[in-house]
């Protein structure tokens, strides 16, 4: 507040009574964008921001060093729904991180699109030690990288959470379209229209392209509807238009290069039963279907007996690992023991290693579901075709029935692009594809059918990669992430190679009682 002794008992009052004004003001545009307080009956009190309309502030992020980097973040105001002509706005966050001195100026800019959908904002990130310099920093001496927000989800506004208890049912869905947000511009197409608004608003007139999962289904949105502001792309994980839903078989593949790799470990071979770690599986779940088994163990947290059941159907997710899950490389040098334990009959030490791992799990902020991530997901959706074929799929006896999760909560959404979006396309745009051969989230054949598409593409399999396969890659092979650079710098593609081989794991040897 200004020194009092510069105003006199009037202008104190005037003062006052601008900034509740002020406040007024705000909260009305807060009401429009996010909708109305419960309870409070809906009006608009202010004029919404006009689609298009930015706000940016300048941000210092924390280093390891104690120094400070330069950023900014906001909310961009886009449509809603653009096919409405009279859609509200909804706020998108974006940082923009500007590139250093030793950037080329006329690089476009890196647009970096993030997975899920459920990407909870840039902010979680930015506090964990060594983020900033291992993830954005080096991008920075290409151009500036920009972090684009998901609709609906983190912090942008507004956040469609649900309740918990009922995330997915169909009161969620009320809740959001009782509060004036129309959950229909909840889709992909939307969210590639968000990117161009971004790039829009931003002043590029072309951009870079890099993105993983979700982020990969999201850019390939963008490439088939804008591919005219997209230079290059860079895509990994990849979940093509008709992949949202995973294929078990394809699934179980992933699993299996894994396993027989695992196999190969010279301490490990000897504990392996002869047709390998997956078929020592699947007998293990034949053998569960038959007779169950329950063993009690103590929580090493709360110190109480816990009661595990082993069956054939509880026991299916340990296909995924249970000490740790294989969705990453931090998580598979437990996978095997945890597939020999179960194989052996070792049930105690597997219910314990259980235990533990759930016992350690949670903490933080709570991780509530969206109603953007159903509208999201379920608009994206499958083909009767590739729904026929995954049905049918054997594999869901080994590894679950992947659908099964859509299929329960998409029909309360009402939300689906058509099999035209669906159907594949082609692209010109110079795009780089990096997938890992173990990737269990979105496995290798999902790129595989995608890459013909690609007709300048270069496409690189890391041998030994997960869902995270292009992290990896450029933390553990040096001439890949200087080709990678390369490519990102200049579109150069001809340093990249077929393939990158990643150290073999350090398995974890159990302690088998036989």
């Amino acid at each position: 507040k200004p020194a009092m002794s510069h105003f006199g008992v009037e202008d104190i009052i005037d003062f006052s009574t601008v900034e509740r004004a002020i406040m007024r003001r705000l909260l009305a545009v807060l009401i429009v964008v996010v909708g109305p307080v419960a309870g409070e009956a809906q009006q608009d009190r202010t004029p919404s921001p006009e689609p298009g309309s930015l706000f940016l502030y300048p941000e210092r992020i924390p280093l390891e060093s104690g120094k400070f980097a330069p950023a900014e973040r906001g909310l961009l105001f886009v449509p809603t729904n653009r096919s409405d002509p009279n859609s509200k706005v909804l706020g998108l966050e974006i940082y923009r991180f500007p590139a250093s001195e030793q950037a080329d100026s006329a690089t476009p800019p890196l647009f970096r699109l993030h997975g899920g959908p459920g990407f909870p904002g840039l902010q979680p990130s930015l506090a964990n030690d060594g983020y900033y310099e291992r993830d954005i920093q080096p991008y920075l001496d290409i151009a500036d990288l920009i972090v684009v927000g998901q609709r609906g989800i983190g912090y942008s506004k507004p956040n469609t959470i649900c309740e918990p208890g009922n995330r997915l049912s169909q009161r969620c869905r009320d809740y959001w379209e009782t509060a004036g947000v129309d959950l229909k511009g909840f889709t992909v197409v939307e969210a590639a229209a968000d990117v161009r608004d971004v790039a829009i608003a931003l002043g590029y007139g072309k951009i870079q392209l890099t993105g993983g999962s979700f982020g990969s289904h999201w850019g390939m949105t963008v490439l088939r509807y804008y591919p005219e502001i997209v230079e290059r792309a860079v895509l990994t994980g990849m979940e093509g238009p008709d992949h949202t839903y995973d294929m078990p078989g394809w699934v179980l593949n992933s699993i299996t290069r894994m396993a027989e790799a695992a196999a190969q470990d010279p301490d490990l071979a000897p504990l392996v039963p002869e047709g390998g770690l997956v078929d020592a599986f699947i007998a293990t779940l034949e053998r569960l279907a038959k007779k169950a088994v329950v063993v009690t163990v103590e929580n090493p947290t709360s110190g109480e007996d816990e009661r595990v059941v082993f069956n054939a159907f509880v026991t299916r997710p340990a296909a995924y690992g249970y000490s740790a899950r294989i969705s990453s490389r931090r998580g598979m040098p437990s996978w095997a023991a945890d597939i020999l334990y179960l194989y052996y009959g070792d049930y105690e030490t597997a219910a314990e290693r259980m235990v533990t791992a759930r016992s350690g799990a949670g903490g933080g902020a709570p991780n509530y579901q969206t109603a953007s991530f159903f509208m999201l997901d379920c608009g994206s959706g499958i083909t009767p075709q590739r729904l026929a074929t995954l049905e049918a799929d054997p594999a869901a006896q080994v590894v679950g029935p992947l659908g099964w999760f859509y299929q329960s909560n998409c029909g309360a959404w009402d939300s689906d692009l058509g099999d035209d979006f669906r159907t594949n396309f082609d692209t010109d745009v110079p795009t780089v594809i990096v997938h890992g051969n173990w990737d269990v989230n979105t496995p290798l054949e999902n790129a595989l059918e995608l890459v013909p598409h690609f007709k300048r593409g270069k496409f690189v399999v890391v041998n030994g990669g997960s869902h995270g396969a292009l992290g990896e890659a450029i933390e553990l092979d040096a001439a890949f992430r200087d080709a990678l650079m390369a490519f990102y710098r200049t579109g150069d593609m001809s340093g990249l190679p077929d393939q990158v081989d990643l150290p073999a794991i350090d398995w974890e040897v159990p302690d088998i009682k036989r």
